[in-house]
């Protein structure tokens, strides 16, 4: 039988499956591999116990959480004014882990002065700009959500919490304290829960807002480029096949920088992160 971990504590995991949601227990060898069972997980289970993790599509390791089609990046436009690097490291990480990052553009009773739809609003990513205290625009995300297993992200205060209220208030009533988990924003927090809500399932995940890079196994900085999809058509025209787009000569991305084909906001995120991970050093991982 085949299920789905929803939620995991004290080596109990919390399982769904044809017959319902089931408490069971993970065979010793399962550890032994090295896997770190986590919510979004799919495993094959006897009635008793988990027997197996079937492969991944992909994994965060925080907030601790598998199989994530969608990354919903949560902005405010104001009150708090938006981070661009913030807003890049987590559109970073999406791409890194092959999951598609969605922009919520909240609080649209203000004005957009930072113009971060301008910057944002050219690159391929969809975008909706909604008032979730509000109600205004909310049935998008319920769409966004619909048949998919999203992670919902952003800094404190950008209104989180109102928006589960908006589209999901049945699950602020069933977990009670999901609204305040999130306002707090724990950086340490390991326990991840997922619920089925708006037709897909979405991850509680109030670890999130601890952007360090590296929590997000995001560690090969020669690998940071392709993050950026605004920087790809131009790799092919760089003077170097291995251009890290910092300085080197002939960077066809610095050129299209300056020739305002690229955002320069995303440009100094690029190098800000670049030098954030430092040179990747594989035998520190062993």
């Amino acid at each position: 039988m085949i299920g789905r971990i929803y939620k995991g504590t004290g080596g109990l995991y919390t399982v769904k499956t044809e017959k319902g949601y089931l408490e069971l227990k993970a065979r010793k060898n399962i550890l032994k591999k090295g896997a770190e069972l986590r919510a979004g997980d799919y495993v094959e289970l006897s009635d008793s116990v988990i027997e197996e993790l079937i492969p991944r599509k992909n994994t965060l390791i925080r907030p601790p959480v598998s199989n994530i089609d969608k990354l919903l990046i949560v902005i405010a436009l104001r009150n708090p004014d938006p981070c661009f690097y913030n807003i890049d490291k987590m559109i970073a990480v999406a791409e890194y882990h092959g999951i598609e990052p969605v922009l919520i553009l909240n609080k649209n009773d203000y004005e957009d002065t930072s113009g971060v739809s301008q910057v944002y609003g050219e690159l391929p990513y969809r975008s909706y700009f909604i008032s979730a205290s509000e109600r205004i625009g909310t049935d998008a995300v319920i769409n966004e959500i619909n048949g998919c297993t999203c992670v919902l992200s952003g800094v404190s205060g950008v209104g989180k919490s109102t928006l589960l209220n908006a589209i999901a208030p049945e699950l602020l009533r069933e977990t009670g304290d999901v609204s305040e988990r999130l306002r707090r924003g724990k950086h340490t927090t390991r326990c991840a829960e997922l619920f089925d809500v708006c037709g897909g399932t979405i991850a509680d995940t109030p670890g999130f807002s601890s952007l360090e890079l590296e929590a997000f196994d995001l560690k090969d900085r020669s690998k940071l480029a392709e993050c950026f999809s605004e920087f790809r058509e131009f790799f092919s025209e760089c003077r170097f096949h291995d251009c890290a787009h910092v300085k080197d000569l002939g960077c066809a991305v610095r050129e299209a920088v300056e020739e305002g084909k690229i955002k320069k906001s995303r440009y100094e995120s690029y190098i800000q992160m670049y030098e954030e991970l430092g040179e990747y050093k594989k035998w520190e991982d062993k």
